[in-house]
């Protein structure tokens, strides 16, 4: 039997999958995916985007969910890093500590993935995810997914976006 994995992803790469009518990819691929309360106020509280209502439907469905975490002794590494990104990389350590779970942290801000790799813990990015999503048969083309989060606003370097579809055949 597999060992279990914890997988927690930052607002960001939720808001790409929102965007890209894609949020239903992440419970096909991983189970549950957690969030931390920090993260769901973040998408929640932002004012109305294209998506919300998948994040909102899947944190209503359980497929995504909402952890506390205290930060109060966690120091970051790297200035900068912004509340989301450290409460969940944060969550990804108490896992860790408390269970023994491997963790995989959904993110794609710089300084987030610094953060993470500097603490040992595994990392993807939302361009990632989408060609495992493509690989697995859960979506017919990886490139309408990524250039539909392009084009609603969401960054993705044209250089990722390029690799990721090399890596799938499109």
């Amino acid at each position: 039997m597999a060992e279990a994995r914890v997988v927690i992803a930052d607002a960001g790469p939720l808001i790409a999958f929102s965007r890209g009518d894609a949020v239903h990819v992440l419970p096909s691929l991983f189970g549950e995916v957690w969030i931390t309360d920090t993260v769901r106020k973040e998408i929640c509280d932002a004012g109305v985007f294209p998506g919300q209502d998948l994040i909102l439907a899947a944190l209503s469905a359980g497929t995504l969910r909402s952890a506390a975490v205290d930060r109060a002794d966690w120091q970051p590494r790297f200035a900068g890093i912004d509340p989301g990104e450290s409460s969940a990389i944060a969550l990804a350590e108490s896992i860790v500590a408390t269970t023994g779970a491997r963790t995989l942290l959904i993110v794609d801000d710089r300084l987030g993935r610094l953060e993470a790799q500097a603490r040992g813990l595994p990392i993807i990015g939302t361009a990632a995810v989408v060609g495992l999503a493509k690989t697995r048969g859960l979506i017919p083309r990886a490139d309408e997914v990524l250039r539909a989060m392009q084009a609603k606003g969401y960054f993705l370097g044209n250089t990722v976006v390029r690799a990721i579809l090399d890596r799938v055949g499109e």
